[in-house]
């Protein structure tokens, strides 16, 4: 493995990815994996493919290994035991599953392509869809094999009278030994049946041998027993033995010819274990996503293009669920996410600051995140996070000094700045921790601005941390450098682990040690000995921190107002969309509304103009009295038009109970009675009317309502002729012309309404149907009419017309 991956701890990272891997050749191309293999394409291809329908069924893409079986099968010396053959059929079944899935997946088109894949043969469905199905083979083998692996020869036919045969040698022999044991138990130690050399004999006690003849097979260790074969026993035996024989090389015969036909296929088998491992990669990079709680980012082509931009980027290794995976204890604390943007014009970022203020977790975060992102694995990073290309990555990090080699700590920096300087390409990331210690501060501030500024002309992406001011002062007037400093709270001692791009940081050693107690002189003198360049110096990073500490608040509180303005934003546009809603609302039903009131008034004066010359026609009319009556019937309907086209007024309604008890009152949802309920008897109702009817019905078809609604109507026949009316409930037509009761009709609705009736009926019988249509047709578009239909079977049929006022 490359040292510069080792450092960033990549190798642990691809142990994570290699173990969700499920077959041998899978886990070998992962552990393979490196930024620089070619492959990233096709690894962020394959993961693009497969998201959706391992996200949505992960069961359609099963993935059952078959590396022995597949070792075997493909090696020309190779048996297969039972083991491989059950293997095998399974997994050739899971791999037809797998092929059908796989050549069913549609290209998402809402996803672009990665860089460097060309969507055609690379893609799984296109291979999937070209290879031929493994199902055959696989019921081929479930036909031939038993679940366990083991051969079934009843299904054979070339096997099945062999083993037939068999079994009836080994049943004729088992049976006369059984018989032996039984006519005399004396002679033997155990009564059972023993198997010596493919024989079967029966263990028998030495004193007794003569009491058992036959040949004897074998002797027990201590030669308390001894093994004999029965002579009535050995023709049987040697039928057994043949037909045991005879079995066993039909047997290989068929094995040998079964394998010999499926290496025939020595071509599919490969391409079918290769399809596998591409898939089995992709979903193991998938587990590895959820794993880290990652995604693929961005990647730049041109190395010396694009951007670095890591949004709430977290170090993998530190996250709760990895440091598990890996049998490490969890971190005391959450882990602070990295948020940083480096354009390609600006491609150098020096960090300052304090020690344990995680300038090297940010390194290792950036350079492990830039190898697995260039490897084609997902990385735990938030949507829109971009990488540049990574033609090369060297990390200087860690301490070099070896004892055997005679190497200092500064001398193994050297060597190893040398090494980058030579095999660093253009565009190429470069990580330095700790640039310029192990020598004296000045020196090492000079060898630090130069290798920086060497790197800078090849347009290297460069990250280092330093604890020399010289180096932040320097990049302060460096156009593609920028400074960086790791949060630090005084207050607690600690470091907050978040990263500040512009602002150069402090090593804060007095600050510590005033904190900790160090005595007073010893820090005068220390301030002395900096001297006024370098505490001019600190007092200008202090005086940085705190602007840049108060700009953050503003720009904080700003934000805040943002959002809440834009929160007050989205309340008038519900409200606006509110609003437009109700005005189409209104004015669509008064537009429906007017258009009824037109058709009625339309409807009621062709009527009164048809009554009026049918009344002039006859022989005795009063004109001063038709008159009066047509100038009331203008009114009534000027009226009704007026009420209608008012604006709308909900009245107050009185409280209803929220059930239905005894001596409560309610209607019935059908028949619209209303009464008191006098008895209530599980779901089984008696409800009384006011005028002392009662009705029996279910519980569930009454509602309940207030006392006032349901008090005693007046009925009766309507008298238009009288002076002063009662309103009554029920009018009866019966023996009328339906020529003379539009009129009559017309009174008897108003007046209904007026008294704030809900229904009432029109009795007009059967007859020739004659007066039902003059009835029908005088209550037609009446606007304050709900419904009109015929009156229940109990309450007159279609003899008596129903009306529900609204």
């Amino acid at each position: 493995m490359n040292p510069e991956l080792d450092a960033l701890e990549f190798p642990d990272a691809i142990r994570l990815v290699q173990a969700g891997a499920r077959t041998h050749p899978a886990r070998a191309a992962l552990g393979a994996m490196h930024p620089w293999d070619g492959l990233t394409g096709l690894r962020r291809l394959y993961q693009l493919e497969l998201q959706d329908l391992w996200t949505a069924s992960p069961d359609r893409l099963p993935i059952l290994p078959m590396d022995e079986s597949l070792d075997e099968l493909l090696n020309p010396a190779g048996w297969l035991l039972p083991e491989h053959w059950r293997q095998l059929r399974d997994g050739l079944k899971a791999l037809s599953r797998l092929l059908s899935s796989l050549a069913a997946l549609p290209w998402p088109e809402s996803r672009p392509a990665p860089p460097g894949t060309h969507l055609g043969i690379d893609r799984l469905q296109v291979t999937a869809a070209l290879l031929p199905d493994p199902a055959p083979v696989a019921e081929r083998l479930a036909k031939s094999f038993n679940p366990d692996g083991q051969l079934d020869p009843l299904r054979i036919p070339a096997l099945a009278s062999l083993h037939r045969s068999r079994q009836e040698a080994f049943q004729a022999v088992q049976a006369k030994l059984q018989k032996l044991l039984r006519a005399t138990p004396d002679a033997f130690n155990e009564a059972m049946v023993v198997d010596r050399n493919g024989r079967f004999c029966l263990p028998v006690r030495s004193e007794r041998r003569s009491l058992v003849p036959g040949l004897v097979l074998d002797r027990s260790g201590s030669g308390a027993t001894v093994f004999v074969e029965p002579m009535e026993a050995v023709p049987l035996n040697n039928a057994f033995v043949e037909a045991d024989r005879d079995y066993a090389q039909a047997v290989q015969a068929f094995l040998r010819d079964l394998l010999a036909e499926l290496r025939t296929r020595r071509e599919d088998f490969t391409r079918w274990r290769d399809l596998q491992a591409r898939a089995d990669q992709g979903l193991a990079l998938l587990r590895w996503a959820v794993l880290c709680d990652g995604r693929l980012p961005e990647l730049e082509a041109d190395p010396k293009q694009g951007r670095l931009c890591l949004l709430e980027a977290r170090h993998p290794m530190l996250l709760p669920a990895v440091r598990e995976a890996m049998g490490l204890e969890p971190l005391p604390h959450p882990v602070v996410p990295l948020n940083l943007v480096m354009e390609a014009e600006k491609p150098g970022l020096v960090i300052s600051g304090s020690n344990t203020g995680g300038k090297t977790v940010v390194l290792k975060t950036v350079g492990l995140l830039s190898a697995l992102a260039a490897s084609g694995c997902a990385v735990p990073v938030r949507e829109g996070s971009s990488f540049p290309a990574l033609p090369s990555l060297h990390a200087d990090i860690g301490d070099h000094q070896t004892i055997t080699g005679s190497l200092s700590t500064f001398s193994s920096h050297i060597l190893h700045l040398k090494e980058i300087l030579k095999s660093v390409h253009d565009g190429g990331l470069v990580l330095l921790d700790e640039l310029g210690t192990g020598t004296d501060p000045k020196e090492g501030a000079a060898l630090g601005i130069a290798l920086l500024q060497t790197l800078s002309r090849r347009r290297c992406w460069i990250l280092c941390s330093t604890h020399l001011g010289e180096i932040s002062q320097w990049v302060l007037r460096h156009m593609r450098f920028q400074n960086a400093s790791v949060q630090f709270d005084e207050d607690r001692l600690a470091p907050t682990y978040r990263l500040l791009v512009g602002q150069p940081g402090q090593s804060r050693a007095l600050t510590i040690a005033a904190k900790l107690g160090l005595p007073r002189p010893v820090l005068e003198h220390a301030d002395k000995v900096l001297g006024k360049r370098e505490q001019d110096w600190r007092d200008f990073l202090r005086e940085l921190e705190a602007e840049r500490s108060r700009l953050l608040e503003e720009a904080e509180t700003l934000r805040q107002g943002q959002a809440a303005a834009e929160k007050d934003r989205e309340i008038l546009r519900q409200r606006e969309e509110k609003l437009r809603l109700e005005r189409e609302t209104f004015q669509r039903e008064s537009k429906e509304k007017v258009a009824r009131v037109l058709d009625f008034l339309d409807h009621e004066g062709k009527r009164l103009v048809r009554e009026l010359k049918e009344r002039q026609k006859a022989a005795e009319v009063n004109a001063d009295r038709l008159g009066t009556e047509a100038h009331e019937r203008v009114k009534q309907l000027t009226r009704l038009a007026e009420a209608e086209l008012s604006p709308g007024r909900n009245p107050a309604r009185s409280a209803a109970p929220v059930e239905v008890r005894e001596g409560g009152f309610a209607r019935h949802r059908g028949l619209g009675v209303e009464g008191r309920v006098v008895t209530l008897k599980g779901d089984r109702a008696t409800l009384e009317t006011p005028q002392g009817r009662r009705l029996e019905c279910r519980l569930g078809e009454l509602e309940p309502i207030g006392a006032r609604e349901a008090a005693p109507k007046p009925t009766g026949r309507v008298r238009v002729r009288a002076e002063a009316q009662d309103i009554e409930s029920e009018m009866n037509l019966i023996g009328r012309a339906s020529d003379e009761v539009d009129s009559e009709i017309y009174r008897f609705v108003e007046e209904a309404l007026a008294a704030g009736r809900r229904y009432i009926r029109i009795v007009h019988g059967h007859g020739t149907g004659k007066l039902k249509a003059a009835v029908r047709e005088a209550l037609r578009g009446h606007p304050g009419i709900a419904r009109v239909e015929d009156a229940p079977q109990n309450q007159g049929g279609a003899g008596v017309t129903l009306i529900s006022l609204r």
